[in-house]
């Protein structure tokens, strides 16, 4: 079950990183396009992404999953020479494929989403820039928990893992300028 742990520890850390990371590209990329009168675009863009890694992410996580654990069952099988059809060991590799692959597209669904709820309470009376701010302060803690907790699992300073993986998200939205940039320069 060790493995199976670490595997899941990954999968949520790498995925729920892409959402949040994902996320925050359309939200900086909407912000800085200055389109933001109406929430719905951004909303559906972002939920739609959402469900894209989810669904992604859980599909190629089980297949992926899968083929290794058949390979290794054959691999035994050969080993032992016998048929391990209908066992604990088939049962157990049948279930971790399946939980890791629920860990691996519902984390990047949820820290997605996540960075989507300020857009909802603009329905209700929430600024829309109000709502970027508060987005982009959900994700900005979101890649700093992560740190934090790839921090704690190495055994080492977690504050320095935090600012190890935070220049990501700093990366994102420069880009996203520098894209808004070249669109302004190139007419659009």
């Amino acid at each position: 079950m060790v493995e199976g742990e670490n595997i899941l520890r990954r999968y949520f850390v790498m995925n729920g990183f892409d959402g949040a990371l994902t996320a925050f590209g359309i939200i900086l990329g909407t912000w800085i396009a200055q389109n933001y009168s109406d929430p719905k675009t951004l909303i559906f863009a972002g939920i739609g992404a959402s469900f894209a890694m989810g669904v992604s992410g859980f599909t190629i996580a089980y297949l992926t999953e899968k083929a290794e654990r058949v390979r290794e069952i054959k691999e035994l099988e050969e080993q032992m020479v016998a048929d391990l059809n209908d066992t604990a060991i088939t049962k157990a590799s049948f279930w971790t494929s399946l939980v890791v692959s629920f860990v691996d597209g519902l984390s990047p669904f949820l820290f997605s989403l996540a960075a989507m709820i300020p857009f909802f309470f603009v329905y209700i009376g929430l600024p829309m820039l109000t709502a970027y701010i508060i987005s982009t302060v959900i994700v900005t803690v979101e890649v700093i928990v992560l740190g934090l907790f790839l921090g704690a699992v190495s055994k080492e300073n977690k504050i320095m893992y935090a600012l190890k993986i935070l220049p990501a998200a700093l990366l994102v939205a420069g880009l996203t300028y520098l894209l808004e940039l070249i669109s302004r320069i190139g007419g659009g």
